[in-house]
């Protein structure tokens, strides 16, 4: 009994191997075909029910995805030798994909030596450039060219070709407009220097035979009072004030073509300091006029000390000119915070104005008053503006009518080139 149960173990045994040995065939047969190609799919028994991988069907979705993209794709050997391409560098050299296949790469570029010199930089990794490939009826296509090396069997380099046509035409138009920003700040510049001609010919030609009216009208109203009617004065008066208005109005004008074409010479400034010497020259221009003038302790500002200057002169000059009769002319300047920004401000408590004419005073010739009633040109608020802006601020105006005038501005930081 016992050597017939060791038999039936050794015939089983036999069975066992030779089963292994049947499955270990048909794997290396399957192996075999899998390397060939035969074998599209593997059916296998899974757990409950059979389960089936696709070989081939992993392929799809990237060759499917080549040919949508909506650049070129190419693949070829080491010498260049394309041997598979989509149909979008097919499109961009407009040659048929079986043309294509097999043809040497530099053939279809206008510099052969660019892309053998892509090619041999490829050798050792990643290569790009531009080129310009060949087109029917055309003067070439520009393209940015991206190479790899693959590994493993079949093609040696993978190549993606973006076309740059509407890139290029791209810099040519700003290449264009670029020179055009140079003609045109050239023919800038010399119509500046004609201005500063015309404002030098106006600051001397003009000024002058202004001086004489206004010294003749007075000389004749002083040797020929007695001869003269009260009407006679009162228009040698009139004539008299005329001129010097119209010195003022030219000197005014000039001042501001100067803000408009001078360039800004930024520099720390004590904005008290600046304040404190145009109240020096404002006050003589003002005899009548007790000038009391506050200024709050403030940091170095970033600026052109010509332009806050004449800034802050205009602005004190308007407190003096528009104080209430018989009181005062108290300016208050400081800084205060807006929204996270640094405000200065010129205060006065003079006659005010109303908020719905604000829009009109920083345009030139643009008055709140009549000349029999203050005298000025409608320039001086227009400068005010014109040197902020010049600085990239800006420049506001808050009023009311009786208790008086607040101007706030800001002055940004000044960028480098200018420091």
């Amino acid at each position: 009994m016992a050597g017939e149960s060791n038999l039936e173990s050794r015939e089983q045994l036999k069975a066992s191997i030779e089963s292994l040995r049947i499955r270990l065939h048909e794997a290396d047969q399957a192996i075999d075909a899998i390397r060939s190609g035969l074998i599209d799919a593997l059916v296998l028994d899974g757990p409950g029910k059979q389960q089936v991988f696709t070989l081939k069907g992993a392929e799809t979705p990237y060759r499917s995805f080549v040919e949508h993209m909506q650049e070129g794709a190419v693949t070829m050997s080491m010498d260049g030798s394309i041997m598979y391409c989509n149909r979008r560098f097919a499109e961009i050299v407009d040659l048929p994909l079986e043309h294509l296949v097999g043809c040497s790469f530099a053939d279809l570029s206008t510099d052969p030596s660019a892309v053998t010199t892509l090619l041999t930089h490829a050798e050792w990794g990643a290569s790009r450039g531009e080129l310009t490939l060949l087109k029917a009826k055309t003067s070439g296509v520009p393209v940015f060219a991206s190479i790899q090396r693959l590994s493993g069997e079949g093609a040696d380099l993978c190549m993606v070709v973006t076309e740059l046509t509407d890139i290029v035409a791209a810099r040519l138009l700003v290449s264009e407009l670029e020179q055009r920003v140079i003609e045109r700040t050239s023919d800038l510049a010399a119509s500046n220097l004609e201005l500063q001609g015309f404002t030098y010919s106006v600051s001397h030609d003009m000024r002058t035979p202004l001086r004489a009216m206004v010294s003749n009208a007075q000389m004749v109203i002083e040797d020929e009072a007695d001869k003269l009617s009260e009407d006679g004065k009162r228009q040698l008066r009139s004539l008299s004030n005329a001129a010097i208005k119209m010195a003022q109005l030219v000197d005014d004008l000039l001042q501001f073509a100067r803000l408009g074409g001078s360039e800004l010479c930024i520099e720390p400034a004590d904005l008290g300091q600046l304040a404190f010497r145009a109240a020096e020259e404002i006050t003589p221009l003002h005899p009548g006029c007790d000038l009391q003038l506050s200024v709050a302790p403030m940091s170095l500002v970033d600026c052109d000390p010509r332009f806050i200057g004449m800034v802050l002169q205009n602005l004190i000059d308007n407190s003096c000119k528009y104080r209430n009769p018989g009181l005062p002319a108290r300016v208050e300047i400081g800084t205060e915070e807006l929204q996270g920004e640094k405000v200065f401000f010129v205060r006065d408590h003079g006659i005010g104005f109303e908020m719905q004419y604000v829009h009109k005073l920083f345009m030139p010739f643009e008055r709140l008053h009549r000349d029999t009633e203050y005298f000025g040109t409608g320039i001086g608020l227009a400068n005010v503006k014109r040197a902020i802006e010049r600085h990239g601020g800006r420049v506001w105006a808050e009023g009311e009518l009786g208790v008086g005038a607040k101007f706030s501005f800001t002055l940004p930081p000044a960028p480098d080139s200018l420091r």
